[in-house]
């Protein structure tokens, strides 16, 4: 199902960042940091990286034509140590769309609501391993072109957060705009859930670093991890809470109307999934011991109200 994501943060000196180090990375790409003199390699994650092109203003310099040469310049540009490098755009891109439309649309969005504000943006399609995850990286420099390098001030409205919520809304209207051309019904919404009337509370991003140290093993269960449950089980009896509040009971459809006749429905339910639990884990745990095999499971048919 086409989700909604509209994220945007700075590439910044103050924190460590490197522009070409950035670059490198969403374009999978070899890059060497002529200010660092740092070698940044990401080559070995092309298969990742579906597509990368540079989008220039009219008349732009030669150097912004190639990701080593322009963001190489922007990192020469900017003499502050903590200097803001560039601006990152992460879009989710829908993925009833194929890879060509999803560029379309992330460049065709790109080129008028950046671009066309003076900006040189790198976009990068990325689609990891499975495909559940297609996504847009725009890379953009936070000074305008002027003549044959960049300009002396930054626009500072670029920064402004009704240029954020008006770039969220553009990339909402691109996003349905491409669905409909492909003949999708899915649409997309930038609104929050609370402007959407929605009794919900948003899930939080369990982020690369807990994704990562789980992958690794270094922590079985991070904490980001166990935060995102817990979320969804708040947003699993809310509806719960809220009727309780109104009625003094939760009323139900199809399945008991009272709170009472539901409860009776969960207990059961629960009973057969942790027979079923029981029943996998002295499987797991059987395999693992000499002999295990001849060890007779639990009955799947056994009583657990004792």
């Amino acid at each position: 199902m086409a989700i909604y994501r509209l994220e945007a943060k700075i590439v910044s000196r103050g924190k460590g960042h490197s522009a070409v180090a950035a670059a490198a990375y969403r374009t999978g790409t070899k890059l060497r940091d002529e200010r660092s003199d740092k070698i940044h390699d990401y080559s070995s994650r092309t298969k990742g990286v579906v597509e990368s092109v540079i989008l220039r203003p009219e008349n732009a310099p030669a150097f912004s034509q190639e990701t080593a040469s322009l963001w190489n310049e922007v990192e020469r540009s900017e003499k502050r140590k903590d200097a803001q490098l560039a601006r990152e755009f992460i879009l989710a891109v829908p993925k009833e769309l194929n890879a060509k439309q999803q560029m379309e649309c992330a460049v065709s969005w790109a080129q008028k609501e950046l671009v066309g504000k003076g900006m040189v943006a790198e976009v990068s399609l990325h689609n990891p391993k499975g495909g559940k995850n297609p996504h847009v990286h725009i890379l953009c420099t936070m000074r305008t072109v002027e003549g044959d390098k960049f300009s002396s001030k930054k626009p500072r409205e670029w920064n402004e957060k009704p240029q954020l919520h008006d770039w969220r809304e553009t990339w909402c209207k691109a996003e349905n705009a491409a669905l409909e051309k492909a003949g999708h019904p899915e649409r997309v919404d930038h609104r929050s859930l609370k402007d959407r009337g929605i009794d919900r509370i948003p899930e939080p991003k369990i982020g690369k670093e807990a994704m990562g140290m789980k992958k690794r093993g270094v922590v079985e269960d991070p904490e980001r991890c166990k935060l995102v449950r817990w979320i969804r089980s708040l947003n699993a009896v809310m509806p719960w809470a809220r009727s309780i509040e109104k009625t003094g009971e939760v009323q139900q459809h199809g399945m008991g109307r009272t709170w009472w006749e539901r409860s009776l429905v969960m207990v059961s339910e629960a009973s057969e999934t942790v027979r079923d639990t029981v029943r996998d884990t002295w499987e797991k745990f059987i395999d693992r011991q000499p002999g295990g095999h001849d060890m007779p499971p639990p009955d799947r048919d056994m009583d657990l109200e004792r």
